[in-house]
């Protein structure tokens, strides 16, 4: 039997999610569904924090359509004034 140990940094082997959930309530979430945080409108996160798990595929085109939904949202958002 051979054990390897190999220095990969931090997220280089996995996709890391979580850390912002989405959800309605801002006292069990912090992501509103458009990924905009609860307590700052002028903030989005289009990465993984809003996802609490994922499957064995690679999320990037996942993460993309969120951004571009999100900055969808933002220019609606300015056109109306609302930002």
């Amino acid at each position: 039997m051979r054990t390897t140990d190999s220095v990969i940094g931090v997220g280089l082997g996995i996709h890391e999610m979580g850390a912002a959930r989405m959800g309605r309530d801002p006292k069990t979430s912090v992501l509103n569904a458009w990924n905009q945080v609860h307590t700052c409108k002028n903030v989005y996160v289009t990465d993984g924090a809003c996802m609490t798990s994922s499957a064995c595929q690679n999320p990037s085109l996942t993460y993309m359509a969120l951004t571009a939904r999100a900055a969808k949202h933002a220019v609606d958002e300015l056109e109306h004034m609302n930002l």
